[in-house]
């Protein structure tokens, strides 16, 4: 029997394991494409796409044993990062609206004289905006410009390095500097 013969490919099961290894690295591949798929769209669905797309690459990471590997980690990195943004973003933006519930309330406090909260009937047209603080007020207005650029940035990175991995991955190559060939 010829070695080119189909019936010699199907009887050697070396030939058979490797068409079952790249039928398995094929279905990692899928599944890291769609991974950069969910993160990519991530912004758009106010990060729930992320979350799904992460916890898919936790559980994948460690279960396969070709370059993809890199690809999940690339993925699992990239998510940790823009969280961090974003949690960042969030919280000076949280800050920012506390501070200005608290100096508006406290202008109408001060200029009202309100002594029970259960009479509160006042005319807020009255009100002198000129005892705000300017400073206090451009610490406002910096602090959710800042928020929404973090945000801004938070989303484009998430973005570029969903398209940035999803085109090494499309050409079979690896992600990363830890990348070492077994």
């Amino acid at each position: 029997m010829s070695v080119s013969s189909p019936k010699a490919t199907m009887d050697n099961p070396f030939s058979q394991r490797v068409d079952a290894l790249s039928a398995l690295e094929t279905d990692e591949r899928n599944l890291a494409f769609i991974i950069y798929v969910l993160m990519c769209l991530s912004p758009l669905s106010l990060g729930l796409t992320a979350l799904i797309a992460v916890g898919l690459a936790y559980i994948k990471k460690n279960n396969c044993s070709t370059f993809v590997q890199t690809h999940f980690r690339y993925q699992i990195k990239s998510f940790w990062v823009a969280f961090v943004i974003w949690a960042l973003a969030t919280f000076i933006a949280v800050l920012c609206t506390g501070f200005t519930i608290f100096s508006f309330a406290n202008l109408i406090l001060s200029q009202t004289g309100i002594a029970n909260w259960q009479t509160l009937q006042f005319d807020l047209t009255r009100l002198d905006m000129s005892r705000l603080s300017v400073p206090g007020m451009l610490a406002i207005v910096a602090g959710f410009c800042i928020s929404a650029g973090l945000t801004v940035l938070a989303t484009l990175w998430m973005v570029f390095a969903s398209i940035r991995g999803f085109l090494r991955l499309n050409d079979h190559k690896p992600i990363g500097k830890r990348f070492v060939k077994a």
